[in-house]
């Protein structure tokens, strides 16, 4: 890291010299030194993520509160600070409010308005791993659905993820177990820590490795990491060295990260140069050919470009079609579920919420993510294949970065939208009927007539709607990054061009003056020998 930021430094002061735009530089120093491993702690309502977090900073009392409402139950993100401690209070609508420690301690959050809480602090273990950024998330089973899109918010930026499990309740239920099913399509490295380890019975290591046994479904041969962890005793040093490996690949992982975006800003000033240079030995006739010829050039690579975008835009209107079908399909997979669960007068909402969520990021990773990194790798082909002379336009993309980006923001939105069907109205007459000793099997087959002819067709709608949506504004995010790189490089070029027929016209200005002064100089010359005849 310390590589990368002094390189940025250094081509800042030649960017300078030159008078090349260093926007850009700013921004990524500025990126660099706040950049942190985010991993969130996730759980069950009530797990001891507040309080195992507590231990982990050690103090005497406590900077989270442990026995808090959903309703209050807001992300916060922990990480070290070299100054005083402080906490940020982000709002949803991007307002924010500072507080002391003590302030925030007593502070009631409003999880519909706030959007999470940024706490910095002065700790003694925190600054033994400052590159990472702990998030103690809210609970699950809380029936707030906020706190699923608040794991869709952190689930693109996360290095790894830590799942609590309370030694007197080492079950896994359908909630946590479907997130990690989910975290396993990200590849995502897990650990899981049993809290209240000191109110374990006599049959916790029986009961532990009937948990093991239960992750396995869900996660496969995954590789996991388990912790014992106890807040009664202050015992969290399995968490900590956890922890301190993270950090320990922290500085490699975010170096390489940030050389891959360091070096396109090189590039361009690396054009410029090569531009200036190789333009400064040419006369002005062979200076307007060579810019007519980067025009054209340029001209031509916009209508690559563009052809590609247009070929891209037709495969992925197949590609939406398909996940909606994948999304029926895994539905309709689950209907004898969804109609013993409504016999039983369960709510289906989580269910079926679960099975879509799924659905929508096996597919997404499936059919979308492919095409999206086919389209890149061949705009890249595209971009990297024009040159000019020694000037190479190019054009870099991070594939892992736009994977998780994209699905989560996809599967984010769909859940959203999710909590408009309204489910239990549409079978609240059949349970009526239910109620009126109907034979099971004339309510099976009603329940499965709602599901069919109304559930599921609203849950297309508005998941159809969503995936078409959000996959539109991805791919429109994607082609304005790439539209912007470029336009940005062009200006480089342009502005190399521009700087070259200055200095001619000033060189040519500066011949003009002189021949003037010299004959000024020989007329007076001429005047002085007139004068000594």
């Amino acid at each position: 890291m310390e590589k990368v930021m002094a390189a940025l430094e250094d081509l800042r002061g030649i960017d300078t010299a030159y008078g090349l735009d260093t926007d850009v530089i700013s921004r990524l120093q500025a990126e660099i030194s706040e950049a942190v491993v985010c991993t969130p702690v996730i759980g069950k309502f009530s797990s001891g993520k507040s309080a195992l977090i507590n231990t982990v900073l050690g103090y005497s009392y406590k900077i989270l509160k442990e026995d808090i409402t959903p309703e209050t139950a807001i992300p916060a993100e922990i990480v070290y600070t070299e100054s005083e401690d402080v906490v940020t209070i982000i709002r949803n609508d991007g307002a924010y409010t500072r507080l002391s420690v003590d302030d925030f301690r007593k502070y009631e959050a409003d999880a519909n308005t706030v959007k999470s809480a940024r706490i910095q602090l002065r700790n003694s273990f925190l600054e033994e791993i400052p590159d990472v950024m702990l998030v103690d998330m809210p609970g699950f089973e809380s029936g707030f659905e906020i706190h699923n899109k608040a794991i869709d918010q952190y689930l693109p930026q996360s290095l790894a993820y830590i799942v609590t499990f309370p030694a007197d309740d080492m079950i896994v239920r359908s909630s946590v177990g479907n997130i990690l099913k989910e975290l396993c399509l990200y590849d995502m490295p897990l650990c899981v820590v049993i809290t209240k380890y000191d109110k374990r019975n006599d049959d916790f290591e029986v009961t532990f490795e009937k948990l093991k046994e239960s992750l396995r479904r869900f996660v496969g041969d995954r590789e996991i990491r388990y912790c014992r962890t106890s807040s009664f005793t202050g015992d969290a040093e399995e968490l900590e060295e956890f922890l301190k490996e993270i950090q320990e690949k922290s500085r490699e992982i975010l170096a390489n990260k940030y050389k891959t975006l360091v070096i396109p800003v090189l590039e361009h000033t690396q054009n410029y140069l090569n531009t200036t240079l190789n333009g400064s030995q040419l006369s002005e006739s062979e200076l307007d050919e060579k810019n007519d010829k980067l025009k054209r050039q340029l001209s031509s690579l916009d209508s690559r470009f563009s052809k590609e975008q247009e070929d891209f835009d037709l495969e992925i209107s197949e590609c939406i079609e398909e996940i909606k079908s994948d999304v029926q399909r895994a539905m309709e997979s689950e209907e004898s579920t969804l109609v013993a669960m409504a016999l039983n007068n369960q709510n289906i909402n989580d269910h079926l919420n679960s099975v879509v969520r799924n659905a929508v990021t096996v597919s997404v990773q499936k059919r979308f993510i492919p095409k999206v990194e086919k389209y890149l790798k061949k705009v890249a082909k595209v971009i990297n294949s024009e040159s000019i002379e020694d000037v190479t336009i190019s054009f870099v993309f991070d594939a892992e970065k736009i994977n998780k980006g994209m699905v989560g923001g996809i599967v984010a939105v769909v859940a959203g939208l999710l909590l408009g069907v309204p489910i239990l109205g549409i079978l609240a007459a059949i349970f009526m009927k239910l109620s009126g000793n109907k034979k099971r099997e004339k309510a099976k087959q009603d329940i499965r007539q709602k599901l069919r002819s109304e559930v599921f067709p609203q849950v297309m709608k508005e998941v159809g709607h969503g995936i078409e949506m959000t996959i539109t504004r991805q791919i429109k995010l994607v082609n304005t990054s790439i539209e912007e790189e470029l336009a940005s490089q062009k200006n480089t070029l342009e502005k190399a061009m521009a700087d070259l027929r200055r200095q001619i016209d000033e060189e040519k200005a500066k011949k003009e003056n002189l021949a003037i002064d010299i004959k000024a100089d020989l007329e007076r010359i001429e005047e002085i020998k007139h004068g000594l005849l």
